[in-house]
């Protein structure tokens, strides 16, 4: 079988896309840096100058670009590609399944997974429109979000993106989107961040329904929301309004868009919740005493005995989640025991779901690698703070192990209490898989 290798370096595994422009391709990066996603110009398509503008603008804003949510991007060249030169543009490959792969498997998601998948892609709106200048996607579908294995959702396709100040010798916009999920304006080159808002809006729609949004549309050209769908309320007050015909009646912004799903401000009350136990539960806390290193059987394992209480730690509970710089252990008192029980009932129940359907999907993506995950010392290459759909900030750490004599990058989510007490260089504990491409979970909770 012959291997085709660009620029000495990447070795191509098999085709992931191909578009009218471009095709991606999953290749191994043969320095050590694993499985990344190339995508490629097609050499016909460079010849063409708003092909090329569409390319070279999505490096440009990628790169650019550091949240867990939209793929980093490793490198850009040009090499010998079909007979020809080619640009390439090199990112991170994230694994997962499209939610329109899931739309035609006809595998419907359950009310916790909707809400779940909903609030943290408006965090990652959040963090694009809030960029300077603000950085629009314009081409939000259901092909475009990736759902990880942990549930963690990913935007990816940033071919269309632009921001919104335009330099003084730009004049126009270049028309893009996907019919039935942009909204009019965008088509008359007048994006913003509430076309964004609505195409998310009209992805859910398809989503939760299974049906296409061309197909709620009126001869008016309005998409029109059903009284009644699957995922209930409040989510379907939102989506009409994210919806509106016009982009001043909908939401202006991802965290007002949160807002309303919560009836009040997420981040008031994920504040309360933590601000009403001791006074100290944010301050600086003395170092844990470290924890003892797992003996870990030999694979496949029970979940029982000191397995399961592993996953318990590191699982990640819905209590941890509202007060993620809680110290591991600390006990609630009665008054935030009180304000959970208040905003559960002020927010109609989807302030408690969101934290355990998260809960529910990390310990979901922590079972295989406890059943058969292989153990081995990762270096901690750098923490990153990042802020959760529902305002609530995580630490995304990302770090380097050697397995099979080679060397692998990754990176985990963990609770700030936890990733707090480590820096550049500290050795933590990993579990891996080296079927499912050497992909990696942090076990250390100290």
């Amino acid at each position: 079988m012959t291997t085709t290798l660009i620029a000495d370096r990447y070795e191509v595994i098999r085709p992931l896309g191909r578009g009218s422009f471009a095709e991606t391709l999953l290749a191994r990066d043969l320095t050590g840096g694993g499985l990344v996603a190339m995508k490629v110009l097609h050499p016909r398509a460079a010849q063409e100058w708003k092909a090329y503008e569409l390319f070279e603008r999505e490096a440009v804003a990628l790169r650019g670009l550091r949240h867990h949510g939209v793929p980093a991007i490793h490198d850009t060249f040009r090499a010998p590609w079909d007979g020809t030169t080619a640009a390439f543009l090199v990112m991170e490959f994230i694994e997962g399944e499209s939610l329109a792969e899931r739309i035609s498997a006809r595998r419907p998601l359950d009310s916790v997974e909707v809400l779940h998948l909903f609030v943290e892609l408006l965090g990652v709106l959040e963090y694009l429109h809030t960029r300077v200048p603000p950085v629009l996607h314009r081409d939000i579908k259901p092909a475009n979000i990736l759902v990880r294995p942990d549930g963690t959702p990913a935007l990816v396709d940033f071919g269309a993106v632009r921001t919104v100040f335009r330099g003084a010798d730009e004049s126009g916009s270049t028309v893009v989107g996907s019919y039935g999920y942009a909204p009019y304006e965008q088509f008359m080159g007048h994006a913003s961040p509430a076309s964004d808002l609505y195409a998310l809006g009209a992805t859910f729609l398809h989503l939760v329904t299974g049906r296409a949004p061309p197909e709620f549309m009126t001869d008016a050209g309005r998409l029109e929301v059903p009284a009644a769908l699957p995922c209930g309320e409040p989510l379907r007050s939102v989506l009409v309004r994210l919806l509106a015909a016009a982009p001043t009646e909908r939401f202006q912004s991802a965290r007002e868009t949160r807002a309303a799903l919560f009836a009040s401000p997420l981040g008031d009350a994920s504040t309360a919740v933590v601000a009403a136990g001791r006074s100290t539960s944010l301050a600086v806390r003395e170092p844990l005493p470290p924890t003892r290193a797992v003996a870990l059987g030999p694979v496949p394992r029970q979940l029982e005995g000191e397995t399961k209480e592993l996953l318990r730690r590191v699982g990640h509970s819905a209590r941890e989640l509202m007060a993620p710089t809680e110290k591991p252990g600390t006990r609630w008192g009665v008054a935030q025991w009180l304000v959970t029980a208040f905003f559960s009932v002020f927010s109609a129940g989807v302030f408690p779901a969101l934290f355990w359907g998260v809960s529910r999907a990390r310990k979901n993506r922590l079972r295989p690698f406890l059943i058969n995950g292989l153990p081995a010392t990762a270096h901690v290459m750098e923490i990153t703070a990042e802020t959760t759909g529902f305002d609530v900030s995580m630490s995304r750490v990302r770090y380097e192990f050697e397995a099979d004599g080679q060397v692998y990058r990754d990176s985990d989510q963990v609770l700030p209490s936890i990733a707090g007490r480590w820096t550049v260089g500290t050795a933590i504990q990993i579990l891996y898989l080296p079927d499912e491409r050497y992909d990696s979970v942090i076990i250390s909770t100290s």
